[in-house]
Protein backbone atom coordinates (compact mmCIF):
# COMPACT_ATOMS: atom_id res chain seq x y z
CA UNK A 1 0.00 0.00 0.00
CA UNK A 2 1.30 3.53 -0.72
CA UNK A 3 -0.30 7.00 -0.86
CA UNK A 4 -0.02 9.71 -3.38
CA UNK A 5 -1.00 13.35 -3.49
CA UNK A 6 -3.45 14.47 -6.21
CA UNK A 7 -2.88 18.28 -6.69
CA UNK A 8 -6.15 20.10 -7.37
CA UNK A 9 -6.09 22.49 -9.69
CA UNK A 10 -7.94 26.30 -9.55
CA UNK A 11 -9.99 24.67 -6.25
CA UNK A 12 -11.79 22.56 -8.57
CA UNK A 13 -11.96 18.96 -6.63
CA UNK A 14 -14.60 17.44 -9.14
CA UNK A 15 -12.65 18.58 -12.29
CA UNK A 16 -9.32 17.28 -10.82
CA UNK A 17 -10.82 13.94 -10.15
CA UNK A 18 -12.74 14.20 -13.63
CA UNK A 19 -9.37 14.64 -15.34
CA UNK A 20 -7.76 12.00 -13.81
CA UNK A 21 -10.76 9.67 -14.94
CA UNK A 22 -10.77 10.48 -18.26
CA UNK A 23 -6.98 9.90 -18.41
CA UNK A 24 -7.69 6.22 -17.56
CA UNK A 25 -10.02 6.31 -20.35
CA UNK A 26 -7.71 7.98 -23.16
CA UNK A 27 -5.01 5.38 -21.61
CA UNK A 28 -7.15 2.58 -22.71
CA UNK A 29 -6.38 1.52 -18.33
CA UNK A 30 -10.03 0.93 -18.44
CA UNK A 31 -12.72 -0.02 -21.34
CA UNK A 32 -15.79 1.94 -19.09
CA UNK A 33 -16.19 3.32 -16.11
CA UNK A 34 -19.03 3.81 -13.96
CA UNK A 35 -19.26 6.71 -12.66
CA UNK A 36 -21.77 9.17 -10.73
CA UNK A 37 -23.30 12.25 -12.97
CA UNK A 38 -25.54 14.31 -13.79
CA UNK A 39 -28.87 13.80 -15.65
CA UNK A 40 -29.79 16.62 -18.54
CA UNK A 41 -32.27 18.19 -16.02
CA UNK A 42 -29.55 18.48 -13.46
CA UNK A 43 -31.80 17.46 -10.87
CA UNK A 44 -30.31 14.52 -10.05
CA UNK A 45 -26.82 11.77 -10.46
CA UNK A 46 -26.77 8.77 -11.65
CA UNK A 47 -24.73 6.18 -12.10
CA UNK A 48 -23.74 5.94 -15.94
CA UNK A 49 -21.20 3.46 -17.91
CA UNK A 50 -19.49 5.81 -19.62
CA UNK A 51 -16.44 4.71 -22.49
CA UNK A 52 -15.80 8.00 -24.45
CA UNK A 53 -13.48 10.37 -22.62
CA UNK A 54 -14.87 13.57 -23.85
CA UNK A 55 -18.44 12.33 -22.51
CA UNK A 56 -17.05 12.05 -18.70
CA UNK A 57 -18.43 15.21 -16.79
CA UNK A 58 -18.54 12.97 -13.61
CA UNK A 59 -19.21 13.88 -9.97
CA UNK A 60 -17.68 11.60 -7.54
CA UNK A 61 -18.59 13.73 -4.55
CA UNK A 62 -22.65 14.05 -5.33
CA UNK A 63 -23.89 13.84 -1.77
CA UNK A 64 -26.50 11.39 -3.33
CA UNK A 65 -27.29 7.54 -3.54
CA UNK A 66 -30.31 6.92 -5.61
CA UNK A 67 -29.47 3.18 -6.43
CA UNK A 68 -26.85 0.56 -5.55
CA UNK A 69 -23.91 0.41 -7.89
CA UNK A 70 -23.08 -2.96 -6.07
CA UNK A 71 -26.55 -3.98 -7.80
CA UNK A 72 -25.48 -2.43 -11.20
CA UNK A 73 -22.27 -4.27 -11.45
CA UNK A 74 -24.25 -7.48 -10.18
CA UNK A 75 -26.22 -7.04 -13.09
CA UNK A 76 -23.31 -6.58 -16.14
CA UNK A 77 -20.87 -8.89 -14.45
CA UNK A 78 -23.16 -11.95 -13.54
CA UNK A 79 -23.49 -13.73 -16.83
CA UNK A 80 -19.46 -13.50 -17.25
CA UNK A 81 -17.05 -11.70 -16.61
CA UNK A 82 -15.21 -8.53 -18.19
CA UNK A 83 -13.00 -8.91 -20.81
CA UNK A 84 -11.78 -5.64 -20.20
CA UNK A 85 -11.03 -3.98 -17.39
CA UNK A 86 -14.13 -1.67 -16.37
CA UNK A 87 -13.21 0.73 -13.47
CA UNK A 88 -16.04 1.42 -10.68
CA UNK A 89 -16.08 4.55 -8.61
CA UNK A 90 -18.13 3.53 -5.72
CA UNK A 91 -18.87 4.99 -1.90
CA UNK A 92 -17.67 2.27 1.07
CA UNK A 93 -21.17 0.83 1.74
CA UNK A 94 -21.35 0.17 -1.86
CA UNK A 95 -18.49 -1.70 -1.94
CA UNK A 96 -19.03 -3.68 1.31
CA UNK A 97 -22.08 -5.00 -1.06
CA UNK A 98 -20.44 -6.02 -3.51
CA UNK A 99 -17.95 -8.10 -1.83
CA UNK A 100 -21.22 -9.42 0.07
CA UNK A 101 -22.63 -10.27 -3.73
CA UNK A 102 -19.33 -11.94 -4.63
CA UNK A 103 -19.24 -14.34 -2.03
CA UNK A 104 -23.28 -15.13 -2.82
CA UNK A 105 -21.83 -15.44 -6.53
CA UNK A 106 -23.89 -12.71 -7.98
CA UNK A 107 -20.86 -10.65 -8.63
CA UNK A 108 -17.62 -11.02 -10.74
CA UNK A 109 -14.98 -8.64 -9.99
CA UNK A 110 -12.01 -10.07 -12.08
CA UNK A 111 -11.80 -7.24 -14.49
CA UNK A 112 -13.23 -4.77 -11.92
CA UNK A 113 -11.38 -2.29 -11.02
CA UNK A 114 -12.67 -0.63 -7.83
CA UNK A 115 -12.18 3.44 -7.15
CA UNK A 116 -13.44 4.09 -3.93
CA UNK A 117 -13.82 7.40 -2.79
CA UNK A 118 -14.35 8.69 1.13
CA UNK A 119 -18.07 9.55 1.77
CA UNK A 120 -18.99 12.62 3.40
CA UNK A 121 -22.48 11.46 3.16
CA UNK A 122 -25.24 11.57 0.71
CA UNK A 123 -29.13 13.49 1.25
CA UNK A 124 -32.32 11.98 0.35
CA UNK A 125 -32.89 12.02 -3.47
CA UNK A 126 -35.88 14.44 -3.17
CA UNK A 127 -33.64 16.70 -1.10
CA UNK A 128 -30.51 16.66 -3.47
CA UNK A 129 -33.28 17.44 -6.63
CA UNK A 130 -34.78 20.34 -5.00
CA UNK A 131 -31.59 22.09 -2.51
CA UNK A 132 -32.55 24.12 0.02
CA UNK A 133 -29.59 25.90 -0.01
CA UNK A 134 -28.04 28.66 -2.71
CA UNK A 135 -24.96 26.16 -3.63
CA UNK A 136 -24.87 22.98 -5.07
CA UNK A 137 -25.29 19.89 -3.02
CA UNK A 138 -21.95 19.41 -3.97
CA UNK A 139 -20.33 22.49 -3.17
CA UNK A 140 -22.18 22.23 0.16
CA UNK A 141 -21.03 19.21 1.71
CA UNK A 142 -17.52 20.06 0.40
CA UNK A 143 -17.50 23.24 2.05
CA UNK A 144 -18.82 22.09 4.70
CA UNK A 145 -16.01 19.08 5.22
CA UNK A 146 -13.26 22.38 4.32
CA UNK A 147 -14.98 24.63 7.53
CA UNK A 148 -14.65 21.45 9.66
CA UNK A 149 -18.28 21.42 10.21
CA UNK A 150 -19.51 18.84 11.55
CA UNK A 151 -23.20 19.66 11.89
CA UNK A 152 -23.95 19.33 8.14
CA UNK A 153 -27.78 19.34 7.91
CA UNK A 154 -29.86 16.95 5.52
CA UNK A 155 -27.61 14.35 5.82
CA UNK A 156 -29.76 10.34 4.97
CA UNK A 157 -30.29 8.48 8.91
CA UNK A 158 -28.21 5.61 7.39
CA UNK A 159 -25.27 8.39 6.59
CA UNK A 160 -25.14 9.52 9.85
CA UNK A 161 -24.31 5.73 11.40
CA UNK A 162 -22.33 4.44 8.88
CA UNK A 163 -20.54 2.09 9.85
CA UNK A 164 -17.03 3.06 8.00
CA UNK A 165 -17.57 6.07 5.70
CA UNK A 166 -13.60 5.02 4.64
CA UNK A 167 -13.55 2.58 1.86
CA UNK A 168 -12.14 -0.99 2.17
CA UNK A 169 -11.18 -3.65 -0.64
CA UNK A 170 -10.93 -0.50 -2.84
CA UNK A 171 -7.87 -0.87 -6.14
CA UNK A 172 -7.37 2.52 -5.14
CA UNK A 173 -9.14 4.88 -2.70
CA UNK A 174 -9.53 8.84 -3.74
CA UNK A 175 -9.25 10.37 -0.13
CA UNK A 176 -10.87 13.27 1.26
CA UNK A 177 -10.67 12.88 4.91
CA UNK A 178 -7.46 14.78 6.56
CA UNK A 179 -6.82 16.49 3.17
CA UNK A 180 -7.82 19.91 2.34
CA UNK A 181 -9.66 19.32 -0.94
CA UNK A 182 -9.78 22.60 -2.26
CA UNK A 183 -5.78 21.59 -2.33
CA UNK A 184 -5.14 17.87 -2.84
CA UNK A 185 -6.61 14.56 -2.19
CA UNK A 186 -4.85 11.75 -1.52
CA UNK A 187 -4.77 8.51 -3.32
CA UNK A 188 -3.79 5.10 -1.63
CA UNK A 189 -2.93 2.65 -4.18
CA UNK A 190 -3.82 -0.64 -2.40
CA UNK A 191 -3.40 -3.24 -5.11
CA UNK A 192 -1.58 -4.18 -8.24
CA UNK A 193 -4.69 -3.36 -10.01
CA UNK A 194 -4.48 -0.36 -8.54
CA UNK A 195 -1.00 -0.17 -9.38
CA UNK A 196 -1.49 -0.70 -12.91
CA UNK A 197 -4.04 1.69 -13.19
CA UNK A 198 -1.77 4.93 -12.09
CA UNK A 199 1.14 3.73 -14.04
CA UNK A 200 2.71 6.30 -16.47
CA UNK A 201 1.36 8.90 -13.76
CA UNK A 202 3.74 11.34 -12.22
CA UNK A 203 2.19 11.69 -8.27
CA UNK A 204 3.84 12.79 -5.69
CA UNK A 205 4.47 10.73 -2.38
CA UNK A 206 2.17 11.85 0.54
CA UNK A 207 4.96 12.63 3.01
CA UNK A 208 3.32 13.26 6.22
CA UNK A 209 0.71 10.69 7.18
CA UNK A 210 -0.73 11.88 10.05
CA UNK A 211 -3.18 14.54 9.33
CA UNK A 212 -5.16 11.60 6.91
CA UNK A 213 -4.54 8.98 10.09
CA UNK A 214 -5.77 10.96 12.92
CA UNK A 215 -9.07 12.61 10.53
CA UNK A 216 -10.02 8.82 9.91
CA UNK A 217 -9.54 7.96 13.21
CA UNK A 218 -11.56 10.52 14.29
CA UNK A 219 -14.46 9.97 11.66
CA UNK A 220 -14.46 6.19 12.37
CA UNK A 221 -14.50 6.78 16.56
CA UNK A 222 -17.19 9.52 16.00
CA UNK A 223 -19.57 6.73 13.65
CA UNK A 224 -19.09 4.34 15.85
CA UNK A 225 -19.84 6.31 18.67
CA UNK A 226 -23.49 8.02 16.48
CA UNK A 227 -24.30 4.01 15.77
CA UNK A 228 -24.07 2.92 19.48
CA UNK A 229 -26.44 5.66 20.21
CA UNK A 230 -28.43 5.52 17.86
CA UNK A 231 -29.23 1.70 18.62
CA UNK A 232 -29.27 1.93 22.13
CA UNK A 233 -32.38 4.49 21.84
CA UNK A 234 -34.11 2.31 18.88
CA UNK A 235 -33.91 -1.62 20.23
CA UNK A 236 -37.51 -1.03 22.10
CA UNK A 237 -39.65 -2.48 18.93
CA UNK A 238 -40.08 -6.28 20.38
CA UNK A 239 -43.04 -8.47 20.22
CA UNK A 240 -45.75 -8.14 17.18
CA UNK A 241 -47.49 -5.80 18.63
CA UNK A 242 -44.35 -3.12 18.22
CA UNK A 243 -43.69 -4.70 14.78
CA UNK A 244 -46.99 -4.09 13.54
CA UNK A 245 -47.33 -0.58 15.01
CA UNK A 246 -44.12 0.15 13.51
CA UNK A 247 -45.28 -1.19 9.91
CA UNK A 248 -48.61 0.19 9.74
CA UNK A 249 -48.22 2.77 6.99
CA UNK A 250 -46.55 -0.40 4.79
CA UNK A 251 -48.39 -0.47 1.31
CA UNK A 252 -46.86 -4.18 0.46
CA UNK A 253 -45.02 -2.53 -2.29
CA UNK A 254 -41.48 -4.12 -1.71
CA UNK A 255 -39.67 -1.10 -2.96
CA UNK A 256 -36.95 -2.16 0.18
CA UNK A 257 -36.44 -5.25 -1.31
CA UNK A 258 -36.20 -4.32 -5.06
CA UNK A 259 -33.92 -1.66 -4.07
CA UNK A 260 -31.55 -3.77 -1.44
CA UNK A 261 -28.94 -4.81 -2.98
CA UNK A 262 -28.35 -8.13 -0.71
CA UNK A 263 -31.75 -8.99 -2.17
CA UNK A 264 -30.73 -10.52 -5.23
CA UNK A 265 -33.10 -13.50 -5.15
CA UNK A 266 -34.87 -13.72 -9.41
CA UNK A 267 -37.58 -15.57 -7.42
CA UNK A 268 -39.51 -13.62 -4.71
CA UNK A 269 -42.14 -15.74 -2.64
CA UNK A 270 -43.47 -12.64 -2.16
CA UNK A 271 -43.80 -11.88 -5.32
CA UNK A 272 -45.59 -15.36 -6.53
CA UNK A 273 -48.90 -16.71 -6.17
CA UNK A 274 -48.38 -18.40 -2.98
CA UNK A 275 -50.34 -15.47 -1.32
CA UNK A 276 -53.11 -15.53 -3.73
CA UNK A 277 -56.40 -16.64 -1.96
CA UNK A 278 -59.72 -17.71 -2.49
CA UNK A 279 -62.41 -15.26 -2.03
CA UNK A 280 -63.81 -17.32 0.80
CA UNK A 281 -60.32 -17.93 2.29
CA UNK A 282 -59.86 -14.05 2.53
CA UNK A 283 -63.94 -13.88 4.18
CA UNK A 284 -62.68 -17.05 6.43
CA UNK A 285 -59.72 -14.75 7.66
CA UNK A 286 -61.74 -12.15 8.40
CA UNK A 287 -64.61 -14.23 10.16
CA UNK A 288 -61.66 -15.57 12.11
CA UNK A 289 -61.61 -11.62 13.93
CA UNK A 290 -63.55 -10.06 12.81
CA UNK A 291 -60.96 -7.94 10.41
CA UNK A 292 -58.11 -8.78 8.01
CA UNK A 293 -55.92 -6.07 7.34
CA UNK A 294 -54.93 -5.58 3.55
CA UNK A 295 -53.05 -5.98 1.84
CA UNK A 296 -52.36 -8.73 3.25
CA UNK A 297 -49.35 -10.41 5.21
CA UNK A 298 -46.83 -6.91 5.10
CA UNK A 299 -45.61 -8.60 8.19
CA UNK A 300 -44.99 -11.71 7.58
CA UNK A 301 -42.99 -10.04 4.43
CA UNK A 302 -40.88 -7.48 6.64
CA UNK A 303 -39.79 -10.38 9.00
CA UNK A 304 -38.60 -12.56 6.34
CA UNK A 305 -37.23 -10.24 4.53
CA UNK A 306 -35.16 -8.80 7.29
CA UNK A 307 -34.42 -13.00 8.14
CA UNK A 308 -32.82 -13.30 5.18
CA UNK A 309 -30.62 -10.39 4.85
CA UNK A 310 -29.19 -8.75 8.16
CA UNK A 311 -26.60 -10.86 8.27
CA UNK A 312 -25.20 -9.33 5.43
CA UNK A 313 -26.73 -5.53 5.78
CA UNK A 314 -24.49 -3.02 4.86
CA UNK A 315 -26.78 0.05 6.44
CA UNK A 316 -26.72 1.27 2.69
CA UNK A 317 -30.33 2.83 4.37
CA UNK A 318 -31.71 2.61 0.62
CA UNK A 319 -34.27 0.49 1.55
CA UNK A 320 -35.25 3.30 3.69
CA UNK A 321 -35.13 6.02 1.45
CA UNK A 322 -36.94 3.78 -1.46
CA UNK A 323 -40.18 3.61 1.13
CA UNK A 324 -43.00 6.30 -0.04
CA UNK A 325 -44.51 6.21 3.02
CA UNK A 326 -41.25 7.03 5.33
CA UNK A 327 -40.96 4.28 7.01
CA UNK A 328 -38.14 4.76 9.08
CA UNK A 329 -36.54 1.07 8.28
CA UNK A 330 -33.22 2.12 9.65
CA UNK A 331 -34.90 2.12 13.45
CA UNK A 332 -35.52 -0.95 13.13
CA UNK A 333 -32.82 -3.21 10.54
CA UNK A 334 -29.53 -1.22 12.37
CA UNK A 335 -30.50 -2.63 15.39
CA UNK A 336 -31.38 -6.14 13.93
CA UNK A 337 -28.68 -6.40 11.66
CA UNK A 338 -25.93 -5.08 14.72
CA UNK A 339 -27.19 -7.83 17.14
CA UNK A 340 -26.79 -10.55 14.54
CA UNK A 341 -23.69 -9.56 13.03
CA UNK A 342 -22.94 -9.35 16.73
CA UNK A 343 -23.93 -12.99 17.41
CA UNK A 344 -22.13 -14.65 13.93
CA UNK A 345 -18.90 -12.45 14.71
CA UNK A 346 -19.03 -11.23 11.18
CA UNK A 347 -18.68 -7.92 9.56
CA UNK A 348 -20.50 -7.73 6.13
CA UNK A 349 -18.05 -6.67 3.09
CA UNK A 350 -14.72 -5.79 5.50
CA UNK A 351 -12.89 -9.27 4.03
CA UNK A 352 -13.54 -10.87 0.53
CA UNK A 353 -11.87 -14.54 1.65
CA UNK A 354 -14.27 -14.82 5.43
CA UNK A 355 -16.87 -17.24 4.40
CA UNK A 356 -20.55 -16.26 5.15
CA UNK A 357 -22.18 -17.61 8.40
CA UNK A 358 -24.88 -19.14 7.13
CA UNK A 359 -22.69 -21.19 4.70
CA UNK A 360 -20.06 -22.76 7.21
CA UNK A 361 -20.39 -25.18 10.25
CA UNK A 362 -19.00 -24.89 13.70
CA UNK A 363 -18.45 -27.83 16.09
CA UNK A 364 -18.28 -25.11 18.88
CA UNK A 365 -20.88 -22.80 17.53
CA UNK A 366 -24.13 -22.37 19.88
CA UNK A 367 -23.16 -25.28 22.08
CA UNK A 368 -25.68 -23.30 24.44
CA UNK A 369 -28.65 -24.90 22.41
CA UNK A 370 -27.08 -28.05 21.91
CA UNK A 371 -25.46 -31.00 23.44
CA UNK A 372 -22.11 -29.81 24.82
Amino acid sequence: MSEKILKVKNKDTVGTVNELLREFLKSNKVKALLVMQEVPSKKISFPVLISDPEQLNSNVFAPVLPVSTATIISKITKVNSASKPIGVVMRSCQIRALVELVKLNQANIDNIVIIGIDCLGTFPVNTYSDFPEKVTPTDYILESYNKKNDEVKYHRSSCQICKDPIPNNADIVIGLYGMNSQKELMIQINTEKGKKLLEGFSLEDLKDKRNREKAVKETREKKTKNRMEFIKNKSNIKGIDALAKFFDKCINCHNCMKICPICYCRECLFESSVFDLEVNKYIGKAEKKGLFKMPNDSLLFHTTRMNHMVVSCVGCGLCEQACPHDIPLMEIIIPISENAQKEFDYTPGSDIKEKMPMVIYKEDEYQEVGEK
